[in-house]
């Protein structure tokens, strides 16, 4: 059958057409059932993004009996499209485990319980870090943007000696077939719906700056769809940040996941939370404690998984945490002390130009597509891409996302008197990012005649939050080029965790992926 339509199916139907051998998600499972599941597999992959996804379709297409377990919930896309919450106003489906929305700046509204929600704010002292907990990771609510960084930028800012051309010529291209990737055709972008991308092209280019064109993993058809009114709206009308309600995204549940539940291998178990590993040296295995939750985030039992293999994919954050705690605690103490280290947000500061001297349109539409290069920034070098406001209103306002090189970078600790991690991260820990943002933006405006808003971000360029957690299971430093752990056999961080903070000037989706496809190629043929 045609793997696509996973999520056009019920949960029930999805495992019983492709055959798996057990699926445990939360639309098929009823509030006074329990969970069955087996105690021992062969390898067990912790996290649902494109690390996790990718790691799962890998291992599973290998006949490797595989368990998949993921934090948040499964959203699945049906013909009524009204799976994810509504960009404005924001519900419950918005927010993980909160009781309002919580965007850096705009509208926030409330609501009277929690809810297993797909972004979640994470506040850290002198950082926020925004991340996505469902089935499919980032790639439900991102932008869909797939960006290469230069060859120079990648070998002087993160792995000279895993060779770019290798990247380039086999795992680059494998991702984007794999997430049918392509480039906004060029009627779509000239027409009225990225207007606000159009002045930014002609602004950039006035400024003397350099644009692309990013590939996307959006359904480009169902865009035209969307546009000749044949489907109902969503990039459209914003939808985005909370993911996007008509199928029109090619997110990881259409393609690795649903192709590594089509093999038979693949166990998913949905709305577990790990909350400890360890490792038995009597049976050589990996033991993983899990907290089975309802939507509402309580706990209703306690579950203990085995493997010989594990793959931790929880994402920077996630990662970082089960990792150091496991560390410091003494359940992994082999782990050397690089895990947790170099983490940063990929420079990430935004702004908003205002009194822009023409329309940039009511509704800005998704995907992202444009990228403004300014490499040559007299503070650091920095890529701006140009983001969306979907308000409904043309404020002739344009919002821009950077990510420039940031030399600080923070560390993951253990915390035994709270018994948790917490982030160390200083005060002004993105400051270079920020005067990066600044002066590139201060170019934009003066040859535009525009200038910064400080209505919707008080303090002009904000630098307080990232969308980017990058870092803590640095490749070459805290595991080999390959995402081996050091101190341990068959223990694997396979994420954003591999970067050093920075992914060069992109968005990390395509770097972290073909790094993971790459990995996995190599862990498989010489692991297993």
């Amino acid at each position: 059958m045609d793997r696509r339509r996973f999520l056009g199916l019920s949960t029930f139907a999805t495992a019983s057409l492709l055959g798996t051998n057990l699926i445990s998600l939360n639309s098929c499972k009823k509030d006074n059932e329990q969970t069955t599941t087996r105690r021992i597999y062969k390898a067990i992959v912790i996290g649902s993004g494109f690390g996790g996804s990718i790691a799962s379709l890998r291992l599973s297409e290998k006949g490797i009996d595989t368990l998949l377990i993921e934090m948040g919930r499964f959203y699945d896309v049906t013909q009524s499209m009204d799976t994810f919450s509504p960009t404005l106003p924001p519900d419950r489906r918005s927010t993980w485990l909160k009781t309002k929305s919580e965007l850096p700046f705009g509208l926030n509204l409330s609501w009277p319980q929690k809810y297993a929600g797909v972004l979640n704010r994470m506040r850290y002292t002198n950082l926020d870090i925004y991340r996505n907990i469902c089935l499919g990771g980032g790639s439900i609510s991102n932008g869909g943007v797939l960006l290469e960084p230069t060859e120079a930028n990648y070998n002087k800012y993160l792995f000279p000696k895993i060779p770019f051309e290798e990247l380039r010529s086999t795992y680059f291209s494998r991702v984007r077939q794999k997430l049918k990737a392509s480039k906004m055709p060029d009627d779509l972008f000239n027409s009225s719906c990225y207007k606000f991308a159009q002045v930014c092209l002609k602004h950039a280019h006035k400024a003397g700056f350099e644009t692309i064109h990013a590939d996307s993993f959006y359904n480009f058809d169902i865009w035209r769809k969307e546009k000749e009114g044949k489907i109902q709206k969503s990039a459209l009308k914003g939808e985005l940040l909370y993911g996007n309600n008509n199928g029109i995204k090619n997110s990881l549940d259409r393609n690795y996941l649903a192709d590594a539940l089509g093999t038979g291998t693949l166990t998913i178990q949905t709305l577990s939370r790990v909350v400890a590993i360890t490792f038995s040296t009597t049976t050589n295995r990996y033991q993983i404690q899990v907290e089975k939750i309802n939507e509402a985030g309580i706990v209703q039992e306690t579950m203990e998984f085995e493997s010989e293999y594990l793959f931790v994919c929880a994402g920077s954050v996630g990662t970082s945490e089960l990792l150091v705690k496991a560390r410091d605690k003494g359940t992994l103490p082999n782990l050397g002390d690089e895990v947790g280290k170099y983490f940063g947000g990929n420079g990430n500061a935004f702004a908003i130009r205002k009194n822009i001297d023409e329309p940039t349109g009511e509704m800005h539409s998704s995907p992202p597509t444009l990228s403004v290069l300014d490499y040559s920034n007299p503070i650091s070098p920095i890529a701006a891409m140009q983001d969306i406001l979907p308000i409904g209103l043309d404020l002739r306002m344009l919002l821009m996302v950077g990510q420039a090189y940031n030399e600080y970078t923070g560390n993951f600790k253990y915390q035994e008197d709270l018994d948790r991690v917490t982030l160390d991260w200083k005060f002004g820990g993105l400051q270079q990012s920020k005067e990066s943002m600044t002066a590139f933006i201060d170019k934009m405006n003066a040859a535009n005649g525009t200038e910064l808003d400080n209505t919707l971000i008080r303090e002009g360029v904000s630098s307080t939050f990232t969308y980017h957690p990058l870092g803590g299971a640095v490749l070459q430093k805290a595991s080999d080029g390959y995402g081996r752990l050091r101190g341990y056999q068959k223990l694997y961080a396979i994420d954003g965790s591999m970067l050093p903070g920075t992914s060069a000037m992109v968005n990390p989706t395509l770097l972290i992926s073909a790094l993971a496809e790459r990995a996995l190629d190599n862990i498989i043929k010489n692991d297993f």
